[in-house]
């Protein structure tokens, strides 16, 4: 199902941007270089301590590990202000992403330029490319991304 954008900035059919940040697993990864040759690309804007991203990082999660080995590449971006949000700090990033076993890149924009670029305005938010590169999809996982058991709905 494609949907319309949720931003009149960032469209449905825009190309992705690029962008270069820090990994929590490592060094910087750059976007361009990382999603080469992707059959598709998904960008999240997520967090640690949102409730609506606790609500649904197990169905990405899910979804990352069943559609990687087709093609799919996932890249987690947070952009929230550690001295604001300090659960949200790079180090509490790491830690996630250890414990969950993270099976994509979880990436820190601690100038929320990368999030202005998308025009990523929530969390969890969901940009999927095609294979060429260009928005088919931005909204929400679900009809209920804070509550897993109510969910009627996957997008």
């Amino acid at each position: 199902m494609q949907r319309t954008s949720l931003s009149q900035k960032f469209p449905i059919g825009s190309p992705m941007p690029d962008f270069a940040l820090p990994a929590t697993s490592g060094p910087e990864i750059n976007a361009r270089e990382y999603l080469k040759g992707a059959q598709a690309s998904l960008i999240v804007f997520t967090c640690n301590h949102c409730p609506y991203v606790k609500g649904s990082e197990e169905q990405l999660v899910a979804i990352a590990r069943r559609f990687i080995p087709d093609g799919l590449r996932v890249l987690a971006i947070s952009s929230n202000d550690p001295l604001q949000y300090p659960e949200d700090g790079f180090d509490k990033m790491a830690e996630k992403a250890r414990v969950m076993d993270l099976p994509y890149p979880y990436l820190f924009d601690e100038t929320q330029q990368v999030a202005k670029k998308f025009d990523a305005e929530c969390t969890p938010e969901f940009y999927l490319f095609n294979a060429d590169g260009r928005l088919v999809y931005h909204g929400a996982i679900n009809d209920s991304p804070r509550d897993p058991t109510k969910v009627t709905q996957h997008y």
